[in-house]
C-alpha cells in the first residue's frame, strides 16, 4: 500500500531574475513580521532546480541547498495569485514551467518565420557607410550606438509568463544624423514602466538603398546647406560669441570670413560627394552592373582617396 505524504504548501512570486547568476530569484508569502524569505530556480535552458537563497534579495543570492520534496510551490502572480504549482518531486511534477528566455524563444519562432531579412550580423558596417563621409574611430562609435531614437513600436505577438502578458516588438528606429531607418525585434512586457527596457534583443532588418535614394539624400544635404544660414549667439557665461551651423558647433568669435568659409566647405564637400555618387551611378549602369549597394562602393572608394592623401 503506497504511504500518504502530507505536502506543505507555500506561495511564491517573482522578484526579479539575476542574468549574471543565471538564477530567478523567488520571494516566499510569509506572515506579516516574520523575516522575508526567498528561493532561486535556474534560469535559462537547462533543468529547473530549486534551492534556497543566502544574502538575497539585493546581494550575491548564493545558493544554499535544495528545496525538500514534500514542498509544493505555488508559483503565483505579482498580486499573490496562484497561476501554476511546481516543486522538485519530479514524480508529481515531471517537468518544470519554462524559463522566461525559453517563453521569449518560442514565441519568435513563431513569429520569425514571415521575417527572412532578420539579422545580428552586418548592422555597424551597414550604419557606418551611411555616413557618406570618413568617421574617426570615436564618431564611428558615436554614429551607429548614439545617434538614434525610436521612431515606432509594433506588438507583432502576444504571450504570457507567470500571468503576466510579453510580446514580440518590431521597433523602428530613426538615425538622427542621416535619414537611415532600420527595424529591431525585441521581446519585454506589454505594460512596461517607464524606466523598463526590453527584455530580449532578437535581430535588425536593415536593406541597402538603391543609388537614386542616395542621390536624393545628397542633392537635399546641398539644398539645406545653400538655404540654412549660420547661427551666432552670445555665451553670457563666458562673454564669448559661439557659431552653430545646421546644429554643429563650427568655433568660438568667428570673423564674416571664417563663417562664410565654414558653410562653403561644408556645401564644397556635399558637392563632391554627389558628383562622386552620379558618377559611379552612370559607370555602373554603362558597364551594365547592378546600381544597388551603391554605399559600400563609395565608402571604399573614399578611403582609397584618404590613403593616397596620407602618402
Amino acid at each position: 500500500m503506497e504511504e500518504k505524504r502530507d505536502y506543505k504548501e507555500i506561495k511564491v512570486r517573482l522578484h526579479h531574475i539575476d542574468r549574471g547568476n543565471c538564477t530567478e530569484v523567488w520571494e516566499v508569502q510569509t506572515e506579516k513580521g516574520k523575516p522575508r524569505r526567498y528561493l532561486g530556480r535556474d534560469d535559462g535552458y537547462g533543468p529547473k532546480e530549486w534551492y534556497t537563497l543566502c544574502d538575497a534579495p539585493y546581494g550575491y543570492c548564493e545558493r544554499d541547498c535544495h528545496v525538500r520534496e514534500d514542498l509544493t510551490l505555488i508559483v503565483c502572480n505579482k498580486d499573490w495569485n496562484e497561476v501554476l504549482r511546481d516543486g522538485t518531486d519530479r514524480e508529481r511534477f515531471p517537468e518544470s514551467f519554462p524559463s522566461l528566455d525559453e517563453a521569449c524563444d518560442k514565441a519568435w519562432d513563431k513569429v520569425v518565420k514571415g521575417l527572412p531579412h532578420v539579422t545580428r550580423k552586418g548592422f555597424g558596417q551597414w550604419i557606418t557607410k551611411q555616413s557618406f563621409l570618413p568617421l574617426s574611430q570615436t564618431e564611428e562609435l558615436n554614429w551607429r550606438d548614439s545617434y538614434y531614437e525610436e521612431e515606432a513600436s509594433e506588438i507583432l505577438s502576444r504571450f504570457t509568463w507567470i500571468g503576466e502578458e510579453y510580446a514580440i516588438f518590431k521597433v523602428t528606429q530613426r538615425h538622427t544624423k542621416c535619414d537611415a531607418r532600420w527595424y529591431e525585434y525585441y521581446a519585454g512586457k506589454t505594460n512596461r514602466q517607464e524606466h523598463e527596457w526590453y527584455i530580449r534583443f532578437f535581430g535588425y532588418e536593415y536593406h541597402d538603398r538603391h543609388i537614386s535614394d542616395v542621390l536624393r539624400t545628397l542633392g537635399r544635404r546641398c539644398d539645406d546647406i545653400i538655404r540654412t544660414a549660420v547661427e551666432t549667439r552670445t555665451d553670457h557665461y563666458y562673454g564669448r560669441t559661439v557659431s552653430c551651423f545646421m546644429d554643429e558647433f563650427i568655433g568660438y568669435d568667428l570673423s564674416h570670413e571664417q563663417v562664410r568659409d565654414a558653410k562653403e566647405c561644408r556645401l564644397r564637400k556635399a558637392r563632391e560627394d554627389y558628383n562622386e555618387a552620379n558618377a559611379y551611378y552612370y559607370k555602373l549602369k554603362e558597364n551594365g552592373k547592378s546600381i544597388r549597394g551603391i554605399e559600400a562602393i563609395l565608402l571604399v572608394m573614399r578611403e582609397q582617396m584618404l590613403k593616397a592623401k596620407k602618402q
